[in-house]
């Protein structure tokens, strides 16, 4: 009896159910006749009384109405078909290897706004049931089965099919790929299980399990995949590659990762080039655009990197990502997983906005979700507080876009304008502040943190000449202030400061800090300088320009876009020296007590900014225009256009060719 005892509280309800479930019941005869039944069929009984001995369970089912058997039925014919669909693919198709890739047709449920028709509707649905129950009709069964059938038709399951035209068809094939060797990427995840690499400290991606289970999907796949988990499987790989290339890993030595590096680069932009990144939303797809984004900012490509990000960034507010409820019912890995994701395509988003001069994809007013949770490992959570930060660094971009830069802003009154620039340079030397409150003093990645340290001055002085280059007391007279210049002056000086490291690193080269730095910093401040050299007739602003343009030389031919920069750069420097030796300066009016500049003036003289004028001064002055081409000097009269509309030129005038 202890024993049994035990069992019994051992027991749980669900197994008592069973259990008492399989004992047989006494027949309705024996209970009618309230008689002891032996519960054999027939009974004892009912076989001495010559009657129909009838079981419970029969009655019941009897019993059982007709509209909840027939719903039954349709719900096991629905099965069946499914069953049906996907044994027959499964038969046509084959079991899926990375020989044969397939395509999974499912992506993830878009999301909808309260204000949306299926969620008001939703809404009214779940009331009409509450009331119907409520007030005790007797119909309610039957209402909930079509409440029910209702709820499924105004969320249907999403399929590749709801974004594509009729006459395309959704299941197409996955592209081409030869896959790197599985005991390449086997070496590959033991060891970022034993040293972390950066890239898995980094911002988009910090879950090891994540990436792990990725590569096993791919290369070991049960069911069909989608193109995004493919493409963001190859995305990772490429960028672990790099970086074990770049810090001659032992793996660069037992294998040649740069003959792998090709084919999974190659996999990479097959993936990106298909019609399901650009226009289906899921988790993997922006995934793959943020490493997208990544390679296009490694190949100086501005305008590729904006394509990506808006995107991204569509696929993010599709998805709901920007909103809490979305994240009530993932787990808690998947949740974090999603909101890196979200915050990063944020950051690249505002800091494009402010680059490009256009307004941003994510706007703040709709975003209620938190920051990225902090590791609580003091080796990874520096970096962790860090993209926290940088996470405000973007809102302020985005700000300085919308409320000064933007086309309402630049109607708005000056004073109100003024105001917006205060509030917001006390906000970025705020973020200027915290960054170097944060205690790296136990990461296991020193020698990045040394490298990347000094570039938070250049961004820091860099937005901050943004922001007070937009300062104005008169809606026709832009004016350029003495804090405006102190700040391009420091921005310059921290570049010529950061330079010499970069040149002598082994790990990060002058390629990599031109295009992640240089090219996406504001290039504000030496067009600052170069104004103040004029009207101030400084040699010592002239020989900052000088200095920068020197820096430049190195990378010059890294890419077009440096090319460029260099040689306008060039072009501005010649011309600053040339007005200041000569004396010439049709800018406006300087205010030497108290270093500030109208830029342009009423004197009756042609403006250096006027359309053509720069061209006609150069023709004027013999000796300089053996300096200067024509197309050069129309060049540097657009740069100077976008300044007289109260806008600095943005980042993709690089990409120009020139003249």
């Amino acid at each position: 009896m202890c024993r049994m005892s035990e069992l019994r509280n051992d027991e749980t309800i669900q197994d008592r159910r069973q259990r008492l479930s399989s004992i047989p019941k006494a027949c309705e005869g024996c209970k009618l006749r309230k008689v002891r039944c032996d519960r054999t069929n027939p009974c004892a009984n009912c076989r001495t009384a010559g009657i129909v001995c009838q079981q419970t369970e029969a009655k019941l089912e009897s019993r059982m109405k007709p509209d909840k058997v027939s719903r039954l039925e349709r719900l096991i014919g629905r099965l069946d078909e499914r069953l049906g669909r996907i044994e027959i693919h499964l038969a046509d198709q084959g079991r899926p290897s990375p020989e044969r890739l397939t395509v999974d047709s499912r992506p993830a449920q878009v999301y909808e706004g309260v204000s949306s028709f299926n969620n008001q509707s939703a809404q009214a649905t779940k009331v009409a049931q509450l009331t119907a129950f409520s007030q005790g009709t007797g119909e309610g069964e039957n209402l909930t089965a079509s409440l029910d059938d209702l709820k499924s038709l105004l969320h249907p399951s999403t399929t590749l099919e709801d974004f594509q035209f009729s006459s395309r068809n959704a299941l197409k094939p996955m592209p081409a790929m030869t896959l790197v060797p599985s005991g390449v990427v086997a070496d590959i995840v033991r060891s970022i299980k034993v040293r972390t690499p950066f890239f898995l400290i980094s911002y988009p991606v910090n879950d090891l399990s994540m990436v792990e289970d990725l590569f096993r999907k791919v290369y070991f796949p049960t069911e069909p995949l989608s193109v995004g988990q493919v493409t963001a499987m190859h995305g990772i790989l490429l960028s672990l590659l790099k970086e074990f290339i770049g810090l001659k890993d032992p793996l660069a030595e037992k294998y040649d990762l740069s003959a792998y590096f090709g084919t999974c680069e190659k996999n990479f932009d097959a993936g990106l080039e298909t019609y399901e990144m650009l226009a289906v939303p899921s988790f993997e797809n922006i995934l793959s655009l943020i490493l997208a984004v990544i390679k296009a900012q490694d190949e100086a490509n501005i305008l590729l990197s904006s394509t990506f990000i808006s995107v991204a960034a569509r696929h993010c507010l599709m998805l709901g990502y920007h909103r809490a409820v979305t994240y009530q019912n993932q787990k808690a890995g998947t949740a974090s997983n999603i909101s890196r994701v979200f915050w990063t395509v944020y950051l690249l988003d505002k800091n494009m906005s402010l680059l490009l001069g256009r307004a941003s994809s994510i706007q703040d007013y709709d975003i209620d979700i938190t920051y990225p949770h902090c590791s609580e490992n003091p080796t990874a959570r520096p970096w962790d507080e860090a993209f926290v930060v940088y996470i405000t660094l973007g809102q302020l971009q985005g700000q300085i876009y919308d409320r000064v830069y933007s086309a309402a802003a630049l109607k708005s009154a000056p004073e109100v304008r003024t105001q917006h620039i205060k509030n917001i340079a006390e906000e970025l030397h705020q973020w200027h502040h915290r960054m170097y409150q944060i205690d790296f003093s136990q990461i296991t990645n020193p020698y990045l943190l040394e490298l990347s340290k000094p570039t938070w001055d250049i961004m820091y002085y860099s937005m901050l000449t943004s922001l007070l280059r937009g300062s104005s007391t008169s809606t026709t007279l832009p004016e350029i202030t003495s804090q405006c210049f102190k700040a391009a002056r420091s921005a310059l000086q921290s570049h010529i400061r950061v330079f010499p490291m970069y040149l002598e690193s082994t790990i990060v080269s002058v390629r990599d800090y031109a295009n992640w730095v240089i090219l996406y910093a504001s290039f504000t401040p030496f067009v600052v300088i170069f104004l103040h050299a004029i009207a101030a007739s400084s040699l010592e602003d002239i020989h900052l320009l000088d200095d920068i343009v020197r820096t430049l030389h190195p990378i010059k031919n890294t890419s077009k876009a440096s090319g460029r920069l260099h040689q306008i750069c060039t072009i501005f420097a010649r011309i600053a020296r040339s007005l200041v030796e000569s004396r010439n300066s049709f800018l406006g009016t300087y205010n030497e007590q108290d270093d500030s500049l109208l830029l342009l003036n009423d004197t009756g003289h042609t403006s250096l900014f006027d359309p053509g004028s720069l061209q006609d001064y150069l023709a004027a002055e013999v000796d300089m225009l053996d300096q200067f081409t024509y197309s050069e000097a129309e060049d540097v009269s657009a740069i100077l256009g976008f300044w007289a509309s109260g806008q600095p030129p943005s980042a993709d005038f690089w990409e120009w060719g020139m003249g």
